[in-house]
């Protein structure tokens, strides 16, 4: 997994606006500024984190100067914010103590740095807002569909009975919101998922059990659902990731 861990230099007292094809996260060491966007303007002090979702433009300004650590990846998995979201680091200050050590480990061993940014974003969703809003809700579903990836069993009809909501209406929101049906959200997250395994082990792993372990139990359905959303077979998609 490709990460971005970048810590401003001192003094800084603008950032331009940018964008990203991933989520950037920004977590603010010193001074006391606004992060903008094309639409509006976002307060931030030392502690503030915020998180912004892949293709949003913004950029960060202070009078005084300012400094942060951003974390950039391909999140998807874990975040599922259509939005600019902001968040408080804790009072013992862990969200600053894992952004320091990420940033300090930045050229450390890749399974070593990705556990250590997965904990960093469990302990950021673990302070988000839970407001008992539809977003939250649809949020949530998101979230157990992405944790049940490996399980053939995992059920989004169940998921969404349990949010709360009528079962039609949470659905209508989250495709409103995620922009896809919670089945179809299901699939890509066991696709991707079938990719990285494919990206890891290579041959050494037969398809069909990679196909098991992201939850599907007909390989025929599974292939079928691989070459739709990467355009590759999983075979020629094996092929192309080894060289051959």
């Amino acid at each position: 997994m490709d990460f971005f861990i970048n810590r401003t230099p001192d003094g800084l007292k603008e950032y331009p606006l940018h964008h990203h094809g991933h989520y950037e996260i920004m977590l603010y060491l010193e001074g006391e500024g606004v992060l903008r966007t094309d639409r509006e303007e976002i307060p931030f002090r030392p502690g503030t984190v915020i998180i912004v979702p892949p293709g949003m433009e913004h950029g960060s300004a202070c009078r005084q100067g300012f400094k942060n650590i951003s974390l950039g990846g391909p999140f998807g998995h874990l975040l599922f914010f259509d939005k600019i979201t902001v968040l408080s680091d804790n009072d013992r200050g862990e969200g600053r103590m894992l952004a320091c050590l990420i940033y300090e480990s930045r050229y450390a061993n890749g399974a070593y740095l990705e556990s250590l940014c997965t904990a960093y974003l469990r302990f950021l969703l673990q302070n988000s807002p839970r407001e008992g809003s539809v977003f939250s809700a649809v949020q949530e579903v998101a979230r157990a569909l992405s944790q049940g990836v490996e399980d053939s069993r995992t059920n989004s009809t169940a998921l969404l009975a349990a949010s709360g909501y009528a079962e039609d209406y949470i659905r209508a929101q989250f495709k409103k919101i995620m922009g896809k049906t919670p089945t179809e959200f299901l699939t890509e997250q066991r696709i991707r998922r079938a990719c990285f395994l494919i990206d890891i082990y290579g041959a050494s792993l037969p398809l069909t059990r990679i196909a098991e372990s992201c939850g599907f139990l007909d390989y025929v359905y599974f292939s079928k659902k691989f070459k739709a959303l990467t355009g590759y077979s999983p075979r020629e998609y094996r092929a192309k990731q080894s060289g051959n």
